[in-house]
């Protein structure tokens, strides 16, 4: 059996996965093998850009099927670790519940720190974009 993989979904994910739903994104939902997580900060920077109510309902289911975790001050982030304001709070949130990955879209803020093991208090997390992690991951994970 697969290892199971706790993964953080940042609210760009959560977002586009409720956006459309045909969207690859859903692929983290649909993994019996793989935890969602994310926390109330990232659900709602998710909610506050949804674009009408069908958007709106949407993520809410998929909020329903995610585990969420305490929100954590990014200011608690390891000092070599620098972040904006609004994007610390997401890696603080995930590095603190123990997920093994942040899937994010925001390559302008998390490029330095994509594709590489970043310590944590319990093990690592690694940060990576949602096609790279579907693409490698896919074929280990069991569907649902």
């Amino acid at each position: 059996m697969p290892e199971l993989l706790r993964v953080f979904l940042d609210a760009n994910i959560l977002f586009s996965a409720a956006l459309k739903h045909e969207s690859r994104f859903h692929g983290f939902w649909r993994l019996r093998n793989l935890v969602p997580l994310t926390s109330m900060y990232a659900a709602d920077e998710a909610r506050r850009n949804c674009v009408n109510e069908e958007h709106t309902y949407r993520l809410a289911l998929l909020l329903e099927q995610t585990h969420f975790v305490s929100d954590v001050p990014g200011a608690l982030l390891p000092p070599q670790i620098s972040l904006p304001a609004k994007d610390a709070p997401i890696l603080a949130a995930a590095m603190h519940a123990g997920a093994d990955y942040l899937i994010t879209g925001d390559r302008h803020h998390f490029r330095r720190w994509m594709n590489i093991r970043i310590p944590t208090a319990v093990g690592a997390i690694m940060i990576q974009e949602p096609a790279q992690f579907l693409d490698e991951h896919l074929d280990r994970l069991e569907h649902g």
